[in-house]
C-alpha cells in the first residue's frame, strides 16, 4: 500500500508539473502545432477599443469584437476596429512572439451631438493653463449677468455638467468688465483683469468665488512683481517636465525648437522644429512592444513633431501652419487639429484622423473637456445672435 501511495503522489506531482509548463507555455503566446508536432511561438493582440463591442478585422477578415485577446503568428498585419455610428480605426500593427500589442483604439462618434453651455453670449473666452476652466464676458441687455463668468469643465458626480458663474459683475453706470483683458495665473487659480476706461486698472481675482466690486484693489503698482512672479513659477513647472527628457535630447529640444508642450501625463511632446537637428538613434533600449508607425529621427525647421519619451520615437506630425492650431487632446495620446471650418483629432503616431467637428465656429476656439468626453466650441447658430459656448459630444 506504501509503495502504490508513493507511486500515486508521484503521478499527481508529475501531472502538476505537465499542466504548469502548459499554462506557462501558453500564457507566453506559443500554441501546439499539431502537424509538426512542436510548440509554435505566437504573439498575443490585446484588441481593445473605447466604447467596447466593436468588431476587429485582421487583414480585411472578421476575427472577433473587442475586447478581448487573439493569439496570432508573429508577422505584421493591418488591424481594422469597427462600429456602427462611429469613425472606423485602422493600423498597421507588429505582432512579436511572446510579446502583449494592444490597440487602444479610440472611436469617435461619426454624428456628434451639440450642446448649447451659454445663452447670454460669451466674448473673448480663454482656457485655464490647467485646460479645466474657461473665462469669458458678456454685455447684453441683462445687466445683471454682465460682467466676467467662468465656466469649469470638469463633471460633477454622476457626470452632470457645472452650471457658469458670475464671478465679477459690471456696474450699471460704473466699471464695464466686458471691456477688460483677462489672464489666467499660472496655477489657474486667479483671473488678472486689465480694465481701461477713464484710467487703466488692474484687479487680481479669485477664479472659483465670486468677486464684490466694493472689495477690489488696484494692483498696477506691483503688476511688474506679479508678472515676474508668473513668469519663475511657470519656469519652473517647464523645467521639471523637461528634465524628464534624456540631456542630450534636452539640449537639442532647447535649442531648436519653440511651442513646447507636454501631454496632459507628460508622457509625450509636442514641438516644432526651428533648425535642423539630428537626434540620436536610440537614448534607451527600445521597449517590447513599442509603436511600430515611421518615424523621423532628424528634425528640420517647419516641422511639428511629437517625442515620445518612454517609447524614445519621434513622430512627424506635419508642416506648421498659421492657418491650423495644434494642441494635447486629454488622452495623452491623441492632438486637436483646429482650422477655419472643422476640427480633426490625430494619433501622436500621425495615423488615424479623424474629423470630429465640422462647421463654423469663432476665433479658432476648440478644446477638448477633460477626460476627452466632450469638445468645447465657440460659435453662432442663429441669426443675429452672440456667439455662445457649445458642447460638442465625443462620447
Amino acid at each position: 500500500m506504501s509503495r502504490t501511495r508513493i507511486l500515486f503522489f508521484i503521478a499527481i506531482f508529475i501531472i502538476i508539473l505537465a499542466v504548469t509548463a502548459l499554462v506557462v507555455r501558453l500564457a507566453q503566446g506559443y500554441r501546439i502545432d499539431w502537424r509538426g508536432g512542436s510548440w509554435r511561438p505566437t504573439g498575443l493582440l490585446a484588441a481593445t477599443s473605447l466604447p467596447d463591442g466593436a468588431k476587429v478585422f485582421i487583414d480585411g477578415k472578421l476575427s472577433s469584437a473587442t475586447n478581448t485577446t487573439i493569439s496570432l503568428p508573429p508577422d505584421i498585419y493591418e488591424i481594422e476596429i469597427k462600429k456602427d455610428g462611429y469613425s472606423s480605426w485602422i493600423k498597421i500593427l507588429e505582432i512579436e512572439k511572446e510579446l502583449v500589442t494592444k490597440t487602444d483604439a479610440y472611436l469617435f462618434p461619426a454624428v456628434p451631438d451639440l450642446q448649447a453651455l451659454t445663452f447670454t453670449g460669451a466674448a473673448d473666452p480663454i482656457l485655464s493653463p490647467d485646460e479645466t476652466k474657461v473665462a469669458y464676458k458678456v454685455k447684453g441687455n441683462d445687466y445683471t449677468k454682465n460682467g466676467i463668468w467662468v465656466l469649469d469643465l470638469t463633471n460633477l458626480p454622476l457626470g452632470i455638467s457645472r452650471e457658469p458663474r458670475l464671478i465679477l459683475q459690471s456696474a450699471p453706470r460704473g466699471r464695464d468688465f466686458s471691456q477688460a483683458e483677462l489672464e489666467w495665473s499660472p496655477d489657474s487659480k486667479q483671473i488678472l483683469v486689465k480694465l481701461v476706461q477713464t484710467k487703466e486698472e488692474n484687479f487680481l481675482i479669485d477664479a472659483n468665488s465670486e468677486t464684490n466690486t466694493t472689495a477690489l484693489v488696484d494692483v498696477s503698482a506691483s503688476l511688474p512683481l506679479i508678472k515676474q512672479r508668473w513668469q519663475g513659477e511657470e519656469a519652473i513647472r517647464q523645467a521639471q517636465k523637461m528634465a524628464k527628457l534624456p540631456k542630450e535630447l534636452r539640449e537639442i529640444i532647447e535649442k531648436n525648437t519653440k511651442e513646447i508642450s507636454f501631454s496632459l501625463d507628460e508622457t509625450k511632446i509636442l514641438y516644432t522644429a526651428t533648425a535642423s537637428a539630428d537626434l540620436a538613434e536610440e537614448y534607451k533600449p527600445p521597449l517590447p512592444a513599442a509603436s511600430k508607425q515611421k518615424q523621423e529621427r532628424n528634425i528640420k525647421p517647419g516641422q511639428i513633431y511629437v517625442y515620445d519619451i518612454k517609447e524614445d520615437r519621434n513622430f512627424r506630425m506635419m508642416e506648421e501652419k498659421e492657418s491650423i492650431h495644434v494642441s494635447w487632446f486629454p488622452t495623452g495620446k491623441h492632438l486637436i487639429l483646429v482650422q477655419d471650418d472643422k476640427v480633426e483629432v490625430v494619433e501622436y503616431d500621425g495615423v488615424n484622423q479623424v474629423t470630429v467637428y465640422s462647421g463654423p465656429f469663432e476665433n479658432s476656439f476648440a478644446f477638448a473637456f477633460p477626460g476627452g468626453t466632450r469638445l468645447l466650441i465657440l460659435t453662432t447658430l442663429g441669426k443675429d445672435l452672440p456667439p455662445n459656448l457649445y458642447a460638442v459630444s465625443l462620447r
